[in-house]
């Protein structure tokens, strides 16, 4: 009888692992995805369960072959911070990258999002609809081509806002372009009863008020590079929370840009008056 020695096992540990959510279809985005660490440009593995993990980064070799439990190390692991961006080859969605101390516990949510996001999402980062991603069977369409009143150029890096439309506002984030796409829902028809009644508005009469409100502070985000080649896209973080801006109907005299109308089935493109875009005054 011949003995053998013991295979060797090497426990591999991921230092980093994010899921994304698209708040579209509600569902993972699939294929396309893909996660880089911007100074070496290492790619992360994407695994059977969609999610990206990154398994070595630069100074944290030892930690990547450790158990990942911080309560049996004798001393405190190694930590690096690092920058990855987020980019879609089959361009759905807005590039942008996010920043944090790696190794990572769990899967990574920015503090930015983690709060406001919906129960079926808490562990996933949302992407936002690039302006030429087809829109989704049965959802509603808010487009407009954003651009800075004060600063003469396009309102990239905006986020702009559709309320009344759910519970909760939708949203989406302007591109190097100013241009911008809100997909969402339509909100319930007006029906007296469950189904609709003899003689009542067919649905492709429905229409229903939104609310539109705009977050934009150049000043305070991270720039939107005036080329969709950008190495580094913009900070997601520092987009999502920038201030309130203004929308606005007509400048000058600057008039607020009221509730706008959203029906059944047709896209409701915003401008202000006598422009072909939507200006918007930054915080």
């Amino acid at each position: 009888m011949s003995c053998s020695a013991p295979a060797e096992r090497i426990t591999r540990t991921a230092l980093l692992g994010v899921r994304f959510w698209d708040s579209v279809t509600g569902r993972s985005p699939g294929a396309g995805l893909q996660v880089r660490e911007t100074s070496t440009g290492r790619l992360a593995i994407t695994t059977p369960s969609s999610v990206h993990v990154f398994t070595d980064l630069p100074g944290l070799h030892a930690a990547s072959f450790g158990s990942g439990d911080p309560a049996t190390s004798t001393s405190p692991p190694a930590s690096s911070q690092f920058t990855f961006a987020v980019t879609d080859w089959e361009d759905r969605f807005i590039p942008f990258c996010f920043t944090t101390e790696v190794p990572q516990q769990g899967l990574y949510v920015p503090p930015c999002i983690a709060a406001a996001s919906p129960p079926e999402a808490l562990d996933r980062i949302p992407l936002f609809s690039t302006p030429s991603r087809p829109v989704q069977p049965g959802f509603a369409a808010v487009r407009a081509d954003l651009w800075d009143a004060l600063a003469d150029a396009p309102a990239a890096g905006a986020v702009l806002e559709v309320s009344g439309v759910g519970a909760n506002p939708w949203c989406g984030i302007a591109d190097w372009r100013g241009r911008v796409v809100v997909q969402c829902p339509y909100p319930e028809p007006r029906w007296p009863v469950a189904s609709p009644p003899a003689g009542s508005a067919a649905l492709s009469e429905q229409n229903w008020a939104v609310g539109l409100t705009v977050r934009y502070s150049p000043t305070q985000s991270s720039p939107v590079s005036a080329s969709p080649d950008a190495c580094q896209p913009p900070d997601l973080c520092e987009v999502l929370t920038q201030p309130t801006g203004t929308l606005l109907a007509s400048y000058p005299p600057s008039s607020a840009l009221p509730p706008q109308t959203l029906t059944f089935g047709r896209e409701l493109v915003l401008r202000s008056t006598g422009r072909s875009v939507l200006l918007v005054l930054p915080t």
